[in-house]
C-alpha cells in the first residue's frame, strides 16, 4: 500500500515503483474506476489492450473466414 497526496489541481503522483510495476510511462493512458464500495481502481490501458488481444488471438486461433457460415452463404449467393 502506498500513501499519495493530491495537489490543488487534483493530480496524484504515482510513486516510481508503482509506475514500474504496472508498466506505465509518461503519457500512458489509465482507466479509472470507482467501485460501489468507494475503492478506486486504476487500470493501464496498454496492459488491458494486451490482455484483450491475447484472448482474441487464442479464441480465433486457426479461424479461417472462408470456413465461416456467413462467408459460405455469401459465396453461394454471389455464385
Amino acid at each position: 500500500m502506498y500513501v499519495v497526496s493530491i495537489d490543488k489541481r487534483g493530480r496524484i503522483l504515482l510513486p516510481s515503483e508503482v509506475r514500474k510495476r504496472i508498466g506505465v510511462k509518461e503519457r500512458s493512458k489509465l482507466a479509472l474506476r470507482v467501485r460501489d464500495d468507494g475503492v478506486v481502481e486504476l487500470i493501464s490501458l496498454d496492459k488491458l489492450r494486451d490482455e484483450v488481444a491475447k484472448v482474441f488471438e487464442e479464441k480465433f486461433k486457426g479461424w479461417r473466414e472462408e470456413d465461416h457460415e456467413a462467408s459460405k452463404l455469401l459465396s453461394e449467393i454471389v455464385s
